[in-house]
């Protein structure tokens, strides 16, 4: 059986924002209980008191409030940007890791050009400089392109081992952009270095955001 508890859980998790506010204790309980209310009862199939809404909301702060404790251990130890880029998607095919290979061996790549390269199951992301457009179309040639996105920013943190091995801290970094309204388009992550790419227009708002948040 769903229980009141799971869904609310659930609806608070489907909105960040909502979870930051929460753990920020900037919220009125009964207020949102009231707001949850209709949707509740459409999950359970039965009415709902609002004070079992607000048990299941103090809950969720209780457990949020516990991640935004930590703050001020999640630290990053360098934060590096990258911006004129820009992102195409292709369906996956068979001559794709091809592809792959040929842009990684384009000299300006080589020389430093940014070319990040994120494959999922069905779709793989070319995520570049704007100055390599011209040559990635011309590997691209053929390909089902499902989106072209310009005037793209990166952003790359980099943080320590020890951060690594730390529940909440990627998740922290990125609740932090939405709770600011910023629009995260790609996440790359590896072992200590987490690359998030916006639109130009949010690209100094969220290094500013960053900054403050991971570099006390």
């Amino acid at each position: 059986m769903v229980t009141v508890s799971r869904i609310v859980e659930k609806m608070v998790k489907d909105n960040p924002s909502l979870e930051i506010a929460l753990s920020k204790d900037l919220i009125n309980y009964s207020k949102l209980a009231r707001y949850l209310r209709q949707e509740v009862e459409k999950e359970t199939g039965a009415k709902v008191n609002d004070s079992a809404i607000v048990v299941a909301l103090k809950r969720i702060k209780e457990r949020a409030e516990k991640l935004y404790e930590q703050r001020a251990v999640f630290q990053a130890q360098e934060i590096t940007t990258n911006s004129d880029l820009m992102e195409i998607t292709v369906v996956h095919s068979h001559s794709v890791p091809r592809i792959v290979q040929d842009i990684y061996e384009l000299d300006e790549v080589k020389k430093g050009s940014t070319a990040n390269i994120t494959h999922g199951n069905k779709q793989t992301t070319f995520i570049f400089s704007e100055k390599l457009e011209k040559k990635v179309r011309s590997l691209l040639e053929g390909e089902e392109i499902i989106s072209e996105i310009k005037n793209v920013s990166q952003i790359s943190i980099g943080f320590s081992e020890e951060m690594f091995k730390t529940p909440g801290f990627i998740v922290y970094t990125l609740k932090e952009l939405s709770w600011h309204n910023i629009n995260i388009m790609e996440i790359i992550s590896t072992y200590t270095e987490l690359i998030i790419i916006i639109k130009d227009e949010d690209f100094v708002k969220a290094y500013k955001i960053l900054r403050s948040v991971l570099f006390k």
